[in-house]
């Protein structure tokens, strides 16, 4: 008997399984030009660093998609740099271009991410899409040469009482000019804490 009721369950073949449409959620979509705020975990600086170096930090505030949290705060963002600009000795600002390209969540799901930058919280002045450029040394280059005319001026006076002041401030200023052309501008740097600002180029699905 036992065994015709086996038979019996076996020819009736596999249940359907039956999921009402209704209870379907569909996916949750981070859309493209969603701004997601991190914070660099890594010191970036334009005087040492090279491209392809690693960029690392952590997003600062979840980022939510229909009252849902899709990406929590403390997500993990990697990237690297792809190019590096010195400043240079009589012009030219310090330049940095970052590519972040992949954002891990807690649950250590890792998500491929096309980002642009949108700033750099202060720290440098966006410039394209993926740059930070530094500020200008022309404020401490004047500063420097002013300083040195300053100084032979006093030395000139002290030396000659008076009569070598104009020649002690020519020979300072041509001092601080030359201090100015052999040194570099400012570098940029971007400390750990830095808030930068990404924003997805392509949409994303957690």
């Amino acid at each position: 008997m036992i065994g015709i009721m086996i038979l019996a369950v076996l020819l009736q073949g596999p249940k359907k399984l039956e999921i009402e449409e209704s209870k379907i959620q569909p996916p949750l979509v981070v859309p493209a030009g969603t701004a997601i705020p991190i914070a660099l975990t890594s010191r970036v600086s334009s005087k040492n660093a090279k491209d392809g170096d690693g960029v690392y930090g952590k997003t600062v505030f979840p980022i939510t998609v229909d009252n849902k949290i899709v990406v929590p705060e403390g997500s993990h963002v990697r990237g690297k740099i792809v190019e590096v600009k010195r400043p240079g000795r009589v012009k030219g600002k310090a330049e940095l271009t970052l590519s972040f390209q992949t954002l891990v969540l807690p649950s250590g799901i890792t998500i491929p991410i096309y980002t642009s930058l949108r700033g750099a919280g202060g720290a440098g002045t966006r410039k394209g899409e993926n740059s930070v450029e530094g500020d200008s040394s022309k404020g401490d280059d004047a500063g420097t040469i002013g300083k040195t005319a300053a100084e032979g001026g006093l030395i000139g006076v002290i030396a000659g009482r008076g009569k070598g002041a104009v020649v002690g401030g020519a020979g300072g200023a041509a001092v601080g000019t030359a201090a100015v052309l052999l040194t570099r501008g400012k570098d940029l740097v971007l400390e750990p804490g830095t808030t930068i600002e990404i924003v997805l180029d392509r949409p994303i699905e957690p």
